[in-house]
């Protein structure tokens, strides 16, 4: 039997995880369930229920794991949550969706502890957006395996202003952040070159379109080196170290820390990933990515020549293009 008191506990505490201060909490309750701040008041004081209907609302709109609330999970067995808005034609839905993760990131950078940490394969989507031509090509390559039959080719795709804006929002947010580790594969720009090369084979990108993407990929390891160089973000000042994998990296995962709230990522579909605010996740995946991180050889500041030798090998792997 399932506690009912315990359920409306549980459920407070999820909201007050995103939603800490209280003023900021009972508008956007107003909001979401559409009645008055008194009503709100009576149900976060627990002296008149939520009913199924406004907690179905209330875990929608907030992302929110109706399992983790009635307790299905166990030590084994941890939910994630997997968005998938469309990039290219999105509704209002799509939007909040995307929307939502900057909420989340603006909650925990507003902290002053803050740390990032990726371990990728794959270009990091904090950095597509000083990228143009990288940004059209992964939303292009996106499309190409979201749409199925109905793909259009890499000349055809526009992505939206709307999208490109919330892809730059979430560049400035992941900026703020005090402190970035990266760790990238050592055949880093391996993947997306051979990407091209058969998206060119079967004439989804032409020769014109191919140099252009691939002078943007150049630009985009200009940036990593510089960033290698100095140790720091250009942008901002915040600290960043960027490491080499000595072994293959299979996934992308990524956490972010705050003083009071976590979230943790593992890359879905090339534009999404799958989240979670659960600590028993956060820590698997904040202990994966550490000892990524001892198989790793940091290349920030110090390192020169393996910091000089490993960009240069990217950039000849670029020029077979």
């Amino acid at each position: 039997m399932i506690n009912n008191d315990k359920i409306y506990e549980a459920l407070l505490v999820q909201i007050r995880n995103r939603i800490p201060q209280n003023a900021k909490l009972v508008n956007t309750l107003v909001d979401i369930l559409l009645i008055e701040k008194e009503a709100v008041y009576r149900r976060l004081r627990g002296e008149v229920p939520f009913t199924f209907h406004e907690i179905v609302t209330i875990t929608k709109h907030m992302g929110i794991s109706l399992d983790a609330i009635i307790g299905i999970e166990t030590q084994k067995s941890r939910l994630l949550q997997l968005k998938l808005p469309d990039f290219l034609n999105p509704k209002e839905n799509d939007m909040m969706m995307i929307e939502s993760k900057i909420s989340t990131l603006n909650r925990i950078t507003a902290c002053n502890d803050t740390e990032l940490a990726v371990l990728t394969n794959i270009i990091p989507q904090d950095i597509l957006p000083r990228f143009d031509l990288l940004t059209k090509y992964i939303i292009f390559k996106w499309q190409y395996h979201y749409n199925g039959t109905r793909t259009l080719a890499f000349h055809d795709v526009i992505p939206p202003d709307c999208v490109i804006q919330v892809f730059k929002t979430l560049y400035t947010c992941f900026r703020k952040i005090k402190k970035s580790n990266y760790v990238f594969d050592n055949q880093f720009c391996r993947y997306i070159v051979d990407d091209i090369n058969y998206f060119r084979s079967i004439r989804m990108i032409d020769e014109e379109d191919v140099l252009k993407v691939k002078e943007d990929i150049f630009r985009m390891l200009d940036y990593l080196e510089n960033i290698a160089t100095f140790g720091i973000f250009e942008e901002t000042g915040t600290r960043v170290n960027i490491y080499v994998a000595d072994v293959d990296i299979t996934n992308s995962y990524a956490y972010v820390r705050g003083n009071d709230f976590n979230l943790c990522m593992i890359k879905t579909f090339f534009l999404t990933s799958a989240t979670s605010t659960d600590e028993v996740i956060f820590e698997k995946i904040k202990n994966w990515i550490t000892a990524t991180l001892r198989l790793s050889t940091l290349i920030t500041v110090a390192n020169e020549r393996q910091r000089v030798l490993y960009f240069e090998r990217q950039r000849e792997i670029v020029r077979s293009l």
